[in-house]
């Protein structure tokens, strides 16, 4: 699981610090181009042994928009569920299409952290968010998500994002 960490370190600073000056080159006057939100949500876990479980969702967002449509970043979260928690966080790696300027479809590869009797585990996400502008930085997006573990296990998670654009 470590070359796993690493690896995903590697695609993590390779989406901060990719497509500087893309956008500048291209024209495109759709700024911020860095973005950075505070996630609270709720979270439903479906095991595939049929065991359901609700919880809450915590954690931080950065995208980095590299052209009119598209962009990447890093996603860390923690998630809490009742007392047998086994699920500790995610961290995954987002790739967005931006199908209006508010409107956002993505999915990422990532890694489900586990406590320590269970191994960590591979997951991928899709979801969507709409972002409403409070002022010219400040941003409030409603998102929905389905995280597909490699366990067979769903989670889904309905969350509101305060964000800052940059």
């Amino acid at each position: 699981m470590t070359k796993i960490r690493g690896f995903s370190y590697l695609l993590a600073a390779t989406a901060v610090f990719s497509g500087t000056g893309n956008a500048a080159e291209e024209g495109e006057r759709h700024l911020p181009h860095n973005h950075i939100s505070l996630i609270a949500g709720l979270a439903y876990e479906e095991a595939e042994d049929g065991h359901h479980e609700d919880g809450v969702v915590l954690g931080v967002d950065y995208i980095r928009q590299f052209s009119k449509k598209w962009g990447w970043g890093v996603t860390l979260e923690t998630e809490v569920f009742g007392n047998e928690q086994t699920r500790n966080g995610v961290f995954a790696i987002p790739l967005s299409y931006f199908v209006t300027e508010r409107l956002r479809l993505f999915a990422a590869p990532g890694i489900e952290f586990r406590g320590r009797r269970h191994p960590d585990e591979g997951m991928f996400r899709i979801g969507a968010g709409y972002e409403f502008k409070l002022d010219k930085l400040l941003t409030l997006s409603p998102e929905a998500q389905v995280d597909f573990i490699a366990s067979g296990t769903k989670v889904y998670v309905v969350a509101i994002a305060l964000g800052y654009g940059f």
